[in-house]
């Protein structure tokens, strides 16, 4: 190995998530859902990588992507953490995407995205 590589671990990734082959959570989270800690205690079950995913969205929010980056494990390794610790109650969940980048019933983003738009590519024009 050459200077300044770092050695990867040579474990599965999904080792992280302290399921020996389960039958997985059904996914209702979407990789961008803003994630928060509730406050509740973990449990003895629960993995240190679990744990550290509660220490990094407390007094906070992270999505599953960016908790997946900060412990360097796959965003599907993040993202299934994220499932067993909204179920065990110890995350918050809320739908990333404010009303106004939400798609009207065209399928076309809001006039207030737009105007939004608009308004920053004005203001760069002027700069």
């Amino acid at each position: 190995m050459s200077r300044g590589q770092h050695q990867r671990r040579l474990l599965p990734a999904y080792l992280a998530t302290g399921t020996a082959g389960d039958a997985p959570l059904p996914t209702t989270l979407d990789t961008l859902t803003a994630l928060r800690a509730s406050g509740h205690p973990l449990s003895s079950y629960h993995t240190a990588v679990h744990r550290r995913v509660v220490e990094l969205v407390t007094g906070g929010s992270l999505t599953a992507v960016e908790i997946a980056a900060y412990l360097a494990l796959p965003a599907s390794v993040g993202l299934m953490l994220a499932e067993q610790l909204v179920s065990d109650g110890l995350l918050n969940a809320s739908v990333p995407i404010p009303d106004a980048l939400a798609p009207s019933r065209a399928g076309r983003p809001s006039l207030q995205l737009m105007e939004e738009v608009l308004s920053g590519l004005q203001s760069l024009r002027v700069a």
